[in-house]
């Protein structure tokens, strides 16, 4: 694993290789199976993790420089994927790895996220999350850029207060004013909830450094708990494309390591 600095290059050309905007999905997160092809990248309205045709991942960033590396090899056309170990690889059109971000982990579900301080972690496995929606698309990655306006994740230490929300696409995590945590999707309703309605006032729900996420009334009692992982650490609940919420961690990679 070989990193380098990439010469300044200026915020203009940053800005050209963001897509332009067709959708408010996100493309800010790499799950676990999804693969990245060539010439596409995740991106935020500041930054892009890109896979280039000639092999070589990129972070641009008006401050930040990170690169694999892996441009010089003389093979085209290779896509950026995230595994069951952890593990981001860059792989050549005949599947050979040329690249690995880190040794392999246990097995799970990762998320490696595109953050808002404009650096790329891995985080996981999923410690808990909504169940599956049968009925839900995955979005064609590459072809969406996300809203500037929405939030599609929290931290551990972080809050989410009533009449506040973390959206992806037509989805939406929000904390109501009666106490309710519900996932919605803006075509159907309600499609989880935690069944806290009415059980509290003035609550918020926060996600802890064991991965718990908890609903918690204006008395600071928890009235509702997601499952809470064995280690502590920084841990990220993110809402998909595909119509989940859940929980990663802890971070067990970043382009700023």
């Amino acid at each position: 694993m070989v990193f380098h600095i990439i010469p300044d290059i200026p915020l203009l050309f940053l800005l050209l290789l963001l897509p332009s905007p067709s959708s408010t999905a996100a493309t800010n997160i790499l799950l676990t199976g999804e693969i990245l092809p060539t010439d596409t990248q995740l991106s935020t309205p500041n930054a892009a993790f890109r896979i280039h045709n000639d092999c070589n991942l990129a972070l641009y960033n008006p401050t930040l420089r990170f690169q694999s590396n892996t441009g010089n090899l003389r093979t085209n056309n290779c896509t950026l994927t995230l595994t069951r170990r952890g593990q981001l690889l860059i792989q050549a059109p005949n599947g050979s790895t040329i690249w690995s971000s880190s040794p392999p982990t246990k097995t799970g579900r990762y998320a490696a996220l595109l953050r808002s301080d404009g650096h790329v972690a891995i985080y996981g496995p999923s410690v808990w999350s909504t169940p599956y929606q049968r009925s839900a698309g995955v979005a064609e990655l590459g072809k969406y850029s996300p809203s500037p306006n929405a939030r599609n994740h929290m931290f551990s230490s972080q809050v989410l207060y009533d009449n506040s929300k973390l959206a992806s696409g037509e989805h939406a995590l929000a904390m109501k004013d009666d106490c309710g945590l519900e996932l919605v999707k803006e075509s159907e309703g309600v499609v989880w909830e935690s069944g806290t309605k009415g059980k509290g006032r003035n609550c918020f729900v926060r996600l802890d450094h064991r991965g718990q996420l908890a609903v918690v009334d204006d008395r600071f009692k928890v009235v509702w708990a997601s499952k809470a992982a064995e280690a502590d650490g920084f841990y990220v609940l993110v809402v998909h494309n595909d119509g989940r919420a859940a929980v990663y961690g802890p971070a067990i990679w970043s382009t700023n390591t």
